[in-house]
């Protein structure tokens, strides 16, 4: 560096330290005076921040991770109060008398949870079917509880580590894969997709992929009890949506199952689920339309589209009476707080229960799906007649969006926030002078939010034909969902 030629200004012993003024303040007094009556207030207000606010930090830290540790107990009359020394019992019960409550309706079916009491009613205390369902029933608990399943502090894991270890032992043993294995297999799916949902990443459903692979593998078991035919149903109706929402194919070996099932009473879940193996494949052979060889796909591929969408067609005839739903058209019977949170169009709808709207849209997804596929092949035939059915097709794709839409209320009611799971004060659509019934207040809160979220992922591969302003509607609704379940 150059030196300009000026006293530096620094005292002696910087100067033989060589230490510019600029860089570093002289800390040295100027004489001995200055040590003696030096102000010291600044300096040690400063000390005493610093060990305040270390102190106040390490309180708050402290706080904290005692509240993430300790679940949240609530005054419930849906949830029998137990030791708060027992979270694994707390734990079941809460699962229990929500996502496993017996429901008052005949005939009504709820998927694999239908399947788990009787299980575990005849299950060993051993049984792989325990471990799986305290995984679960932990995790929901959590997440009702304003706590996070992923949180390190969640006492869930173990379970889940736990039951995946008995499984493995299981197979290694080559036993055969009985329904508390499959259940099992169900219940730790359920797990993983409330672990996603509570940290919004997709679900790759590892699980259920396991599950369809060790029925491939079961053995000729003696189906004795009514829940085997309704887990294998179960499995297949779980691996029939993942492949319908991700765009997949129905894998080989789910085909083979029908002889294990044959002797099974057909109801409108089952055809319904027969067909929407057709209609997956369907959606995969769609894809190659894209390809040079379209024009010689198109005929075969169109023709089997419009097959299905007969098939859709004629399935609504044979659901039962009590499952078509009530249209409500007198706004003013619908309250404002319902109409203020999410209501669509002009109408509304009640079903018999969540179960049976979530099939019914469903089935609306399912035609979606299909009429999509039926627009796309269109647009490779040049013929006035052809672009009349297009928009024929546009105005029925359409209309299912909209009642899939008019179903939301029955959903969700009023709710715009996080609640109590058992909160009577949610209101939802009314018969008349029919009092909401006390188990839909639960099963809405358990299902609702779940559901309709499936079916909206179905709806958004219908974002370019929507109607104005339906699409963003629809991702407000989705947002809506997502604060009840997720703030």
């Amino acid at each position: 560096m150059v030196n300009p030629g000026g006293p530096s200004g620094a005292c002696e012993l910087c100067r033989k330290r060589r230490i510019k003024k600029k860089d570093v303040p002289c800390w040295l007094p100027k004489s001995e005076f200055e040590v003696a009556w030096r102000d010291q207030n600044q300096v040690a207000s400063e000390a005493v921040r610093r060990r305040v606010t270390a102190r106040h930090r390490l309180a708050s830290d402290k706080k904290r991770e005692q509240q993430s540790t300790e679940l949240i107990r609530r005054d419930s009359s849906e949830v029998p109060r137990v030791l708060p020394q027992d979270p694994e019992q707390y734990a079941l019960t809460f699962f229990f008398d929500t996502y496993l409550r017996p429901s008052t309706l005949s005939n009504h079916q709820r998927g694999f949870f239908g399947c788990v009491s009787p299980a575990l009613a005849r299950a060993a205390p051993s049984s792989v079917l325990w471990p799986a369902i305290n995984a679960c029933a932990q995790a929901l608990l959590e997440a009702w509880s304003f706590l996070n399943p992923n949180a390190p502090q969640s006492l869930a894991p173990p379970y889940y580590i736990q039951a995946i270890a008995a499984i493995r032992r299981h197979l290694q043993n080559a036993e055969d894969i009985d329904d508390d294995v499959l259940l099992a297999t169900m219940l730790l799916d359920m797990y993983d997709r409330i672990r996603s949902f509570c940290s919004a990443r997709p679900h790759k459903s590892p699980h259920i992929k396991g599950s369809a692979a060790m029925i491939e593998n079961r053995r000729n078991i003696p189906i004795t009890t009514k829940t085997s035919p309704s887990t294998l149903l179960a499995v297949r109706s779980r691996i029939v949506e993942d492949a319908l929402k991700n765009g997949e194919s129905i894998p080989t070996n789910v085909l083979t199952w029908t002889p294990v099932i044959q002797n099974t009473p057909r109801t409108a879940e089952i055809e319904l689920g027969a067909i929407n193996m057709e209609v997956a494949n369907l959606q995969v052979s769609a894809v190659q339309l894209k390809t040079p060889r379209t024009a010689a796909l198109v005929p075969g591929l169109l023709a089997k589209a419009i097959e299905l969408d007969r098939r859709l067609i004629a399935w609504t005839a044979t659901i039962p009476d009590e499952w078509v739903p009530t249209h409500i058209w007198d706004l003013e019977s619908i309250p404002h707080s319902i109409r203020e949170a999410g209501f669509y169009g002009n109408h509304c709808t009640v079903h018999r229960s969540i179960w049976t709207a979530d099939t019914l849209n469903l089935h609306c997804t399912s035609r979606i799906t299909v009429g999509l596929v039926i627009l796309t092949c269109l647009e490779h035939v040049q013929d006035s007649v052809m672009d009349i059915t297009w928009m024929e097709t546009l105005t029925i794709l359409q209309s299912l969006a909209d009642t899939v839409c008019a179903s939301i209320p029955f959903h969700l009611g009023d709710r715009t926030e996080v609640r109590r799971i058992d909160d009577k004060n949610i209101q939802y659509p009314q018969i008349g002078e029919n009092l909401t019934p006390d188990e839909h207040y639960v099963a809405a809160a358990a299902f609702g939010g779940i559901f309709l979220m499936h079916r909206f992922v179905e709806l958004l591969k219908l974002a370019p034909f929507l109607r104005p302003g339906q699409l963003p509607w629809i991702l407000g609704q989705m947002g809506r969902i997502k604060k009840i379940y997720m703030s």
